[in-house]
Parts: C-alpha cells; structure tokens; sequence
C-alpha cells in the first residue's frame, strides 16, 4: 500500500510540475508578444516576417538598411548610422514613411557598398524577394 501511494503521489508532482510549467510559459510568450506589440505597434509584421540581414528600403526617403534583429528589437544599420531602431526608421519626425523588406536570393556582394539605385536595381531584377512591407 505504501509503495502504490508515494507512486501516485510522485505521478500528481509530475503532472503538477508539468502543468506550472505550461502555464509559465504560455504566460512569458504573451509577455513578450505584449512587449513587441506596444513598441512597434502597426509594424509588428514587419518584425515577425524579417530576419538579420535582410534589407530595408525607405522609398520615401530613398534611403536603404540592413537588419540587425535580436530577440525584442530590429535595429537597422545604414551606410550614415551605426544603428536606428525600426519604428524610428519608419516614423521620421512622427510622420509614417513607407518601408519594404527584401532578402536576398543569393548573396553575391556586399551591400554596404552599393547605393540606392544599385539597390532599386536589384529589386527590379528579381535578386531580391519581397518579404513585407507598410
């Protein structure tokens, strides 16, 4: 009899730990889903779709970035700054500008050294995939 009730007992701790465990969980990605959409807010997509290194087109102000993304936050490095957070990236002087996100097909250069029409270049050419946009 003891050794069927330290049996059942080691069986609810199991199941005990495994349920506190889904739970703390499911409550740390809500957490951070929350986190990523109270600061990026409208552009969350833009966040979830990109990866590092993929590019960043500004077509308003016909300027370009590569992303640099970590596990709460996109930072874009350009050829004039070392590091610009997306939503400043996208909200100049709190007006929305449109941005797209590229990858590309196969990396043939580095695209530190291009310009911008160099970059427009290889959209149209299909080097690049679109991956999303505001």
């Amino acid at each position: 009899m003891k050794k069927t009730l330290s049996k059942i007992l080691k069986y609810r701790f199991l199941i005990f730990g495994i349920v506190a465990v889904l739970i703390v969980g499911f409550i740390g990605f809500g957490l951070y889903a929350m986190e990523i959409e109270d600061h990026y807010g409208d552009l969350q997509e833009l966040y979830y779709d990109s990866k590092s290194g993929d590019i960043i087109v500004n077509e308003t102000t016909s300027e370009f970035g590569i992303i640099e993304k970590n596990w709460k936050r996109i930072n874009i490095r350009t050829q004039k700054k070392d590091s610009t957070d997306l939503y400043n990236w996208v909200y100049q002087d709190g007006i929305e500008t449109k941005a797209a996100i590229y990858r590309q097909i196969i990396e043939t250069e580095n695209i530190n050294s291009l310009n911008y029409s160099e970059i427009v270049a290889k959209i149209n050419s299909s080097q690049m995939l679109f991956i999303n946009g505001n």
